[in-house]
């Protein structure tokens, strides 16, 4: 599964919150949530910031991590 998909899921996030606080399209988050294309690294910063997680857990799970 995506990680901003499912990080998004977990936080009671809807894709088009996310597109609407970042400023973009809903369409590129749509594309980042299924892996057709993979946001630049400026915008995965902001992801994390509005998911409030670490950037790192954007890209791997860090659950269950030790």
């Amino acid at each position: 599964m995506n990680r901003i998909k499912e990080l998004l899921g977990s936080k009671g996030l809807k894709q088009i919150e996310l597109a609407q606080t970042l400023g973009v399209a809903k369409s590129s988050v749509s594309q980042w949530c299924s892996n057709t294309v993979q946001p630049p690294v400026s915008k995965l910063i902001e992801i994390a910031q509005v998911i409030d997680c670490d950037i790192t857990e954007l890209l791997v799970s860090t659950k269950n991590k030790k």
